[in-house]
């Protein structure tokens, strides 16, 4: 009997053994193991994006600085209302025309109804500005040359509105809002 007993006792234990300790570490190291799969997934991902970021940056880099500065230009990252009032007063100082009563309005953020001058914010990429202000000037021709230069200018400019009145000596008043857009 105890040369049956003893082989019953050890499987018992091996048995006990095996449920009490080892195969709760083994499904630990089985779970330890999918998460270490995740972990070298996200890895593998990481470094694939890392790699794609320093070609995309080796392409960027391969670009003339006037090139980069001229997209800048056209569709800035920031709304810099001083600077688009500057660029439009340049070019309507090439052909005679000074800007008048420029409404930039509150630029808090939001939309601003009734205004001349409004930000919309909206869940796309990019945001607009409307900007309103007058010229005079008694040459229609100018005002023509002026409209076309702002339409030919880098920055992205939509006339949005256009009156005109008619003062003296043949002087004609227009008054305009444009919308130009800026990345957010």
């Amino acid at each position: 009997m105890v040369k049956l007993f003893l082989p019953i006792l050890l499987i018992g234990t091996a048995v006990g053994l095996f449920a009490l300790y080892t195969n709760p570490a083994y499904q630990t190291i089985k779970a330890l193991q999918v998460q270490n799969a995740s972990y070298d997934a996200a890895l593998t991902k990481a470094q694939e994006l890392h790699t794609v970021r320093d070609q995309l940056l080796a392409r960027r880099n391969s670009f003339p600085n006037d090139n980069i500065d001229k997209l800048q230009h056209i569709l800035p990252d920031n709304v810099d209302n001083i600077r688009l009032i500057i660029d439009i007063n340049n070019i309507a100082s090439r052909h005679n025309l000074s800007l008048t009563n420029v409404d930039l309005g509150n630029l808090g953020g939001g939309s601003q109804t009734g205004s001349k001058a409004s930000i919309e914010t909206s869940v796309s990429q990019m945001g607009n500005v409307d900007v309103g202000f007058s010229v005079s000037t008694g040459n229609y021709d100018d005002f023509l040359a002026f409209i076309q230069d702002l339409e030919h200018s880098l920055r992205i400019v939509d006339v949005s509105k256009i009156t005109f009145t008619s003062g003296t000596n043949n002087i004609v008043n227009y008054t305009l809002t444009v919308r130009t857009y800026w990345l957010h």
